[in-house]
């Protein structure tokens, strides 16, 4: 690149590339979507007459090919991140930032990709949901194939990194303009008959460093043994998380309170629901008798709070939930069908900045409500 002002020539003089201002432009957002340099960006912007959404589509498909990238880490399972062109148009408009926004949005959610029965329709209604609620970290868990391809064609202003890509996994879901992914890790269950695991992603919202931890135990009351094993590392893995991150821990945990009650929950480590408020309407989160998607014969439906989040705070606390509730508690259009037969979770975080020292985060056993109390 020269340094003339106005436009510089290709070897085809039919062909011009912009001012020396925009091609900067386009070379620090080419660095920022992909991750990569200024020299990276320029070979790949040149070649395509600095056009930037080709650029950034051959970046990714010239490292994995259609659009994937695999993240390899030797003995370790794989995780897979991928990267959706439609998004890049819709990058360029925003503004990619390092100061963190003052609240962000949490959402996990079993959409149950299992279930054959409406399973477009209601994987449209999921991402449909995410989007109007302005998500910006997602957890789901039972996508399975074609529910991650189709959610990718939906979603392209996430990030989705998985735990698999065969039968059914978990996935992370990141906003790219609020929240940046810095790392993974997949630490697989030995005991497992179900194929689960446990999915570790480092991010970042600004200053606000995050730990993810998005998984689906063992299932059904004949796996107590396996799930409270399970349950154990989910644990220690919080527990040896830098303490100067937020770590939030969830997914559909298929635990019941005497299996919590036997591991013992750290006292830093705080169950959502409660420290929210204990809304009793946001309880059960796996319910037949207010969700049909599951039938069960006889007058006794069962409900169970499978679903879960925890949480550890940073040192100092820089975040605080302000609201728990649930979501799909409505059926999916032109369907019997509810999105999936567990209701999601969204929690609502504000980031805090204390100004005379550290602030405690509250005890679980504190009175508080489910909106608009700072726990302190």
């Amino acid at each position: 690149m020269t340094d003339q002002d106005d436009v510089i020539s290709l070897e085809d003089e039919d062909e011009v590339i912009p001012d020396v201002a925009t091609c900067q432009r386009l070379v620090e957002q080419f660095a920022n979507i992909t991750g990569t340099d200024e020299a990276c960006a320029q070979f790949y912007l040149q070649d395509r007459k600095w056009n930037l959404e080709k650029s950034v589509n051959a970046f990714f498909e010239a490292r994995a090919g259609s659009g994937i990238t695999v993240l390899d880490d030797g003995d370790e399972p794989e995780v897979v991140v991928t990267f959706d062109s439609k998004l890049v148009s819709a990058l360029t408009k925003g503004t990619l930032t390092e100061v963190p926004p003052k609240n962000f949005c949490f959402i996990t959610w079993n959409i149950d990709g299992l279930d054959d029965k409406n399973l477009k329709k209601r994987t449209k209604t999921v991402a449909r949901t995410i989007e109007n609620e302005k998500a910006d970290i997602v957890f789901l868990q039972e996508l399975v194939p074609k529910t991650y391809t189709y959610l990718e064609d939906l979603l392209p202003q996430f990030v989705f990194i998985v735990g698999d890509t065969e039968e059914y996994f978990t996935a992370i879901l990141l906003r790219r303009t609020t929240v940046y992914f810095d790392g993974h890790n997949l630490i697989p269950y030995p005991n497992t008959v179900m194929g689960r695991n446990l999915l570790s992603v480092e991010a970042h919202i600004g200053d606000v460093k995050l730990r993810l931890l998005n998984t689906h135990l063992e299932s059904t009351a004949n796996f107590t043994k396996e799930r409270v094993a399970q349950l154990k590392t989910g644990i220690e893995n919080i527990k040896e998380s830098p303490s100067n991150m937020i770590t939030i821990y969830g997914g559909d945990l298929n635990i019941r309170d005497k299996e919590v009650a036997a591991v013992g929950m750290p006292s830093n480590i705080y169950d959502l629901w409660e420290a929210c408020g204990k809304r009793p309407e946001c309880k059960w989160t796996w319910d037949t008798e207010r969700n049909t998607n599951k039938e069960f014969p006889g007058r006794y439906k069962p409900k169970m709070r499978f679903d879960r989040v925890y949480m550890r705070q940073a040192d100092p606390p820089i975040v605080t939930p302000q609201y728990f509730g649930l979501l799909g508690l409505e059926k999916t259009p032109g369907t019997q069908s509810f999105p999936s037969d567990h209701w999601g979770i969204i929690i609502r975080f504000e980031v805090i900045r204390p100004k005379n020292g550290k602030r405690k985060f509250s005890s679980v056993d504190e009175p508080s409500t489910s909106r608009g109390k700072i726990l302190h």
